[in-house]
């Protein structure tokens, strides 16, 4: 950054020649610019997700959370998902969507039935847990192209539409 604004500065000196106010200025102009721009960069860092202590964060509104995990962390073959409910009201949940992505395309199945029973929309009383076990493998049967994916989240919704809540990402692979 520093060697930037010295580049630059000599690139407008050799264009004109400057008397030794005109160093003085320049410099003055740099000294302002730079801790703007770390500002700037300082903000835009998302430092909880870069430090956090958790390997599987959960998505949470403080009424109802939300986590995803692998199975095996590299490459998973199972997906795991958790929905608790946190709030003293029964929350009545709509059908979970399973979201793979690859760049900037992604395909979203809706899971209607486990276990050839619909249980969705599931009304989940308060402190109460929900656990989903995902095999990815009928998804890969049923669309090859998403052995390409690369990432993979969930999407939970209630019936009425007061809390939207996606996921941590799951990293199938890295490219």
């Amino acid at each position: 950054m520093i060697a930037c604004v010295t580049l630059s500065v000599n690139s407008l000196l050799a264009l004109h020649n400057v008397g030794p106010e005109g160093y003085k200025i320049l410099w003055a102009l740099a000294a302002l610019l730079v801790p703007l721009i770390v500002y700037y960069l300082w903000r835009r860092v998302s430092w909880r997700r870069l430090f956090s202590a958790s390997k599987n964060p959960e998505s949470d509104n403080g009424e109802l959370s939300l986590s995803l995990f692998g199975e095996p962390e590299f490459r998973p073959i199972v997906l795991y998902v958790r929905m608790k409910n946190h709030s003293d009201r029964i929350i009545d949940i709509e059908a979970p969507v399973i979201v793979f992505k690859r760049w900037r395309s992604s395909r979203k199945f809706r899971i209607r039935k486990v276990n050839e029973s619909e249980i969705y929309p599931l009304l989940l009383d308060s402190g109460q847990t929900h656990e989903l076990t995902v095999q990815l493998e009928p998804f890969y049967r049923k669309e090859p192209i998403l052995r390409t994916a690369t990432r993979v989240r969930v999407e939970v919704a209630e019936v009425n539409g007061n809390i939207r809540l996606e996921s941590q990402i799951v990293r199938l692979k890295w490219i």
